[in-house]
């Protein structure tokens, strides 16, 4: 049903809920300023938080200690109220802002439909785009040990490789490394963390089944044999749906509170004194 989603229901809903609010805790909506109603909702919620912090019920004597503090609470609050103490607050000011937004956000802003999550993950692409992933083996050949002679090497090594039959171990061929030698499904930006960005891309640019290389690293030199490569793709909501859903709600949430702000910055009047000119008011005080 569309219509429950119209902002202008949800702007009555909310002004609703704002006078129910007001009269609630005896403000000027119509409730008595000098009458405390608790209901058993309230009760509830106090017993309710005791027990989650204490592990158990609370006795009589707490219970009555607790309503008090709320007394006590409520008292002060209405108080403060009527001395104006919240007025110059900005803490205060802020607080009251993010619950008028949260607010906003809770009345305006339903789950999202299978229709809504598909229509987003269309228009969004690109940011939910799955990279590619590779699986591939390596023989490294290191500059520190090798010097001048590395690349040289690397193309022997490499000549081996390419005429060794399936009972060669590559590992043996090349120096030790705190790396895997074989690496059974990574994503680009994995390979790139462990190896580095310029390694990642050209690895992801080799045909898989033979030995390739030498392909520099931070490290040295690498003789790779990719197993097999997956290319980006664009992904089935099912494989992302939690997060699109996420950003869905993000932005929804968003234009709720932009919608709300509008609508109320529009029953304002607003007048905005210029600046003096530098200078001005030294000269105003001669």
């Amino acid at each position: 049903m569309t219509w429950l989603r119209e902002p202008l229901l949800h702007f009555l809903v909310l002004g609703a809920l704002l006078f129910w609010l007001a009269a609630a805790l005896g403000g000027p909506a119509g409730g008595r300023a000098d009458r405390i109603v608790l209901t058993a909702g309230d009760v509830g919620q106090l017993e309710a938080g005791f027990e989650r912090t204490r592990q158990r019920a609370p006795s009589a004597d707490e219970l009555a200690g607790l309503l008090e503090d709320r007394i006590r609470e409520e008292v002060l609050y209405r108080e403060a109220l009527a001395l104006g103490l919240d007025r110059d607050d900005t803490i205060v000011r802020r607080r009251m802002r993010q619950k008028m937004e949260f607010l906003s956000e809770d009345l305006s802003v339903a789950e999202p439909s299978e229709a809504d999550l598909e229509r987003w993950l269309a228009g969004h692409r690109e940011a939910f785009r799955l990279e590619p992933r590779v699986a591939f083996r390596q023989v490294y050949l290191s500059r520190d040990r090798r010097g001048e002679a590395v690349r040289a090497d690397a193309e022997r090594v490499l000549a081996e490789l390419r005429g060794a039959g399936d009972g060669t171990d590559p590992a043996a061929l090349g120096d030790p490394l705190p790396l895997p030698g074989e690496a059974s499904d990574l994503s680009a930006s994995e390979v790139a963390r462990l190896f580095g960005a310029a390694f990642s891309a050209r690895v992801l640019e080799l045909a898989p089944g033979g030995w390739e290389g030498p392909v520099e690293s931070a490290y040295g030199l690498h003789l790779v044999r990719v197993e097999r490569r997956v290319d980006a793709r664009d992904p089935a909501l099912e494989e992302v749906r939690d997060a699109v859903a996420r950003e869905w709600l993000a932005e929804r949430r968003e234009q709720a509170r932009e919608d709300l702000y509008r609508e109320l910055r529009s029953r304002y009047e607003v007048e905005i004194a210029a600046p003096r000119a530098p200078g001005a008011a030294a000269a105003a005080a001669r």
